[in-house]
């Protein structure tokens, strides 16, 4: 930039100013330092990262694939070599430094829409209001076609219409899923191996990350973090800033405790929540605890065929009385069958009837969770013997949501994130 002199107001002061390459001067006194204006401070030789070469790096580079391949692929879009070009270790620490202020902006959005709507910074309704009052659900005729049309006796429907998980119809519902997804953690340094006599295996250490799938009509939208409290407050900031306050909540889970305990905690003053136990976990755990009970497979599979009826048609009094009721020769762990009569048990009240709920074309299912879960966290982290750190496994995961939310190009323009329901394909 070619320096020249010309009249500029600042400060109420009329003067004569150079412009420079390093900013605004004012005799020998540097005014205004246009780096500064422009661009944030960075520290030794960090480059900017341009919204291009974002989209290379991250969107289309380690959100599916590794850092080296991605350095690779940048390095030879842009005729570089390995030594000129943009090291594997730089690329990571910009898509876990994007992801931390992903998660910043979500915090910093969260705590805005709770105050507007008159929360407590931890989720708590400082006001009384109709969250989740609107949500309807079938009604007893088309529940008592849907039973009807079951080819069970009779004996069986009349237990079915006690069932005490109710029908809700879809249009006033908000389904979420939610899981924690583990993936190795990364030591702080490498131990020295001592010799072979003496190794010793320690047990593995995993970081957590937990990913929530929202579905509404045919809009979705994922959410991470790096603990359940704060997905959960981020969901419930998502529902009301997207105008979802009206509609019941519900949530499709795998069983876990903590998880239950959680959710029945955060939104314990939401007007309609409902948890269900999803088929695919309830049927797992079911062969799982059998195989430990049972002596032998086909034992096993002769209890699974008489139990799995009873639990899809929701008559959990009847397979507890099953399981209780098994022939003690064929029993080889006592603990097992007990464990799994407990799990029953805690579970009634999220146990539905899953025939019903097919029959009025209702989810059975968490599976799009399931899938989020790959997407985001497991398709990236869980293979080749990756290792991670905390800070990077959910940073990596919140890049990956942004895109998957379909958010990135507003983000990389002017570091905002809309957090609105995505039309997912």
């Amino acid at each position: 930039m070619q320096a020249h002199d010309t009249p500029y107001q600042v400060d109420g002061e009329v003067g004569r100013f150079t412009f420079t390459t390093h900013g605004v001067e004012q005799g020998s006194e540097l005014r205004h330092r246009t780096s500064r204006w422009l661009f944030p401070p960075v520290q030794g030789k960090v480059w900017y990262r341009t919204c291009g070469f974002k989209e290379v790096a991250l969107v289309h580079g380690v959100v599916d694939d590794s850092y080296r391949k991605t350095t690779a692929l940048i390095n030879r879009v842009r005729h570089q070599s390995a030594e000129d070009g943009t090291p594997s270790r730089t690329l990571c620490d910009t898509a876990e430094g994007e992801g931390q202020q992903i998660l910043a902006q979500l915090e910093r959005q969260a705590d805005r829409i709770l105050q507007e709507h008159h929360f407590s910074p931890e989720g708590e309704p400082q006001e009384e209001g109709a969250w989740g009052k609107a949500s309807t659900c079938f009604s007893p005729e088309e529940v008592g076609e849907a039973i009807d049309a079951c080819e069970v006796p009779d004996d069986w429907k009349a237990e079915m219409r006690t069932n005490p998980v109710s029908y809700e119809d879809p249009s006033s519902q908000v389904y979420t899923s939610m899981d924690d997804v583990g993936v190795k953690q990364q030591k702080a340094e490498r131990d020295k191996k001592p010799p072979p006599k003496r190794r010793r295996k320690h047990p593995k250490e995993y970081v957590e990350t937990t990913v929530a799938q929202v579905d509404h009509d045919d809009g979705s939208y994922v959410l991470v973090g790096s603990h359940m409290g704060g997905v959960l407050r981020l969901l419930l900031a998502f529902l009301l800033d997207n105008g979802l306050w009206k509609h019941g909540l519900t949530f499709l889970t795998d069983g876990q405790k903590t998880l239950q305990g959680a959710i029945l905690r955060a939104f314990s003053w939401w007007g309609k929540v409902s948890l269900l136990l999803d088929w695919y976990h309830l049927e797992k755990k079911c062969k799982e605890q059998l195989s430990l009970a049972m002596k032998g497979r086909d034992l096993r599979n002769a209890a699974l065929e008489k139990l799995r009826p009873l639990l899809w048609h929701g008559l959990t009094d009847r397979a507890i009385q099953f399981l209780g009721q098994l022939d003690p020769e064929t029993i080889k762990r006592e603990d097992a069958r007990e464990g799994l009569i407990a799990s029953l048990e805690r579970n009634k009240p999220y146990i539905p009837c899953y025939a019903v709920r097919k029959e009025l074309g209702l989810r059975n299912s968490s599976n799009r969770g399931e899938k989020a879960n790959d997407l985001v966290v497991s398709e990236r982290q869980k293979h080749n013997g990756m290792s991670w750190s905390p800070e990077g496994s959910v940073g990596l995961a919140a890049v990956t949501a942004l895109v998957r939310n379909q958010e990135q190009d507003i983000w990389f323009d002017q570091n905002i994130v809309p957090f609105e329901l995505a039309r997912v394909a």
